[in-house]
């Protein structure tokens, strides 16, 4: 039998190189970037095409060689659109110099980016790498900053966090901001009010912060804040509670999670407020259940409520170890709550379904008419529980 002859197209062009430098910059930004430099020795058209890249994603150990060549090397008339800088702890690399090698590289690399009008910034180190730093005024008064992410994560305590967050800032194009083991700084008012100047941001996520030692409260003062999310995931706090005060007259959202960091204020105007969350996600160390009844109060005017199972059990406990001490809020305006329990079984029993009954019961009082989801996540599959407070409480397999 013959051999078939293969067809011959006659188009033995590159194709891949005959795209135009936009989807070329785009495809490099999903490479490591040693690997988007590399791409240099392909030929002429490819030899400067990575000085145009306007993400950035560096990675200290993999990296920390070629990052001055790196920001030398980039096209400085273009600005930076993303910027991220991580550091992930390695076995393998230690050494007496890792930290100050670090903090080097890393003030290197956010002072760039505040020279050339970069709008997210997002930095991430691993815990015990940084214990005391000095972050870089410009990168507080980059004016085209719109997202910043701010991980300086600490394995112990607070004692250890020496990372100062500035008074005030001037970015007047923030619009979400993340910062997590930052110590705020005492204003001369004796309050950390760092936040009032940032007149777009929207978002607001605060994560084991603390605050100086003489400072009175968190002041989150700013006219457009609508999502705040507060929570600490490591119980830094040791007993220890700031006073938090809200000036957020357009605040929609509001999430406590992990320990209370702060005391609920005691008088507080969110006309707006229409979601509330409040996730204690660990069962061996239980919560000052106090303070989440403050925090309740001032949940007490929203129409979408999210609670953990965990956290609903002990409310209920302590409402009923206390019960002519404890005051539950009236949630005149709630029109759903939302109950999450994770569990390794898949299986909701009449107990549970009665326990669930009796605690959503006792805690909405004066609001039967919110219509309540008790949401199963065992694993990977998620069910849900439909049932109305009040004379019927019908449990349905999601």
């Amino acid at each position: 039998m013959k051999r078939q002859k293969k067809r011959q197209n006659g188009d033995n062009s590159d194709r891949l190189s005959n795209l135009p430098d936009h989807l070329l910059l785009h495809i490099m930004e999903f490479m490591p970037i040693k690997h988007s430099i590399q791409t240099c020795v392909l030929s002429k058209r490819w030899k400067d095409l990575w000085k145009s890249l306007t993400m950035l994603i560096l990675h200290h150990l993999r990296d920390k060689k070629c990052v001055s060549h790196i920001l030398s090397g980039r096209d400085d008339s273009l600005p930076l659109h993303k910027l991220r800088y991580y550091h992930r702890i390695s076995k393998n690399k230690k050494g007496k110099n890792l930290h100050l090698d670090l903090e080097t590289k890393l003030l290197e690399v956010m002072k760039y980016g505040a020279s050339h009008n970069m709008k997210h910034l997002t930095v991430r180190v691993d815990p015990g790498l940084i214990k005391d730093l000095e972050l870089p005024p410009s990168i507080f008064h980059c004016h085209s900053l719109t997202t910043l992410k701010l991980d300086f994560r600490h394995p112990v305590s607070h004692d250890y966090i020496k990372i100062l967050f500035p008074k005030s800032l001037n970015l007047p194009a923030l619009k979400s901001m993340y910062l997590a083991f930052l110590t705020f700084t005492t204003s001369e008012n004796g309050c950390a009010e760092p936040f009032s100047a940032c007149n777009m941001l929207n978002n607001l996520f605060i994560f084991c912060c603390c605050l100086q030692d003489d400072a009175k409260a968190l002041c989150i003062s700013n006219s457009n804040v609508s999502l705040v999310v507060v929570g600490d995931t490591c119980d830094h706090t040791k007993g220890s509670y700031k006073k938090v005060v809200f000036c957020t007259p357009k605040l929609a959202f509001l999430s406590i999670l992990g320990y209370p960091v702060f005391v609920a204020p005691s008088v507080c105007n969110l006309p707006f407020l229409e979601e509330g969350n409040i996730d204690h996600g660990y069962s061996d160390r239980p919560f000052k259940e106090s303070l989440m009844i403050d925090w309740l109060h001032l949940l007490a005017g929203v129409k979408k409520m999210n609670i953990s199972f965990r956290t609903f059990c002990e409310l209920h406990t302590f409402q009923k170890k206390y019960p002519t001490n404890i005051i539950v809020p009236c949630f005149v305006r709630l029109k759903s709550l939302e109950v999450l329990w994770t569990s390794d079984s898949q299986i909701f029993d009449e107990i549970i379904i009665g326990k669930v009954k009796e605690m959503v019961t006792c805690l909405l009082q004066n609001s039967l008419r919110a219509k309540v989801d008790v949401i199963l996540k065992a694993g990977s599959t998620p069910r849900k529980l439909e049932a109305s407070v009040g004379a019927r409480f019908n449990a349905v397999d999601g």
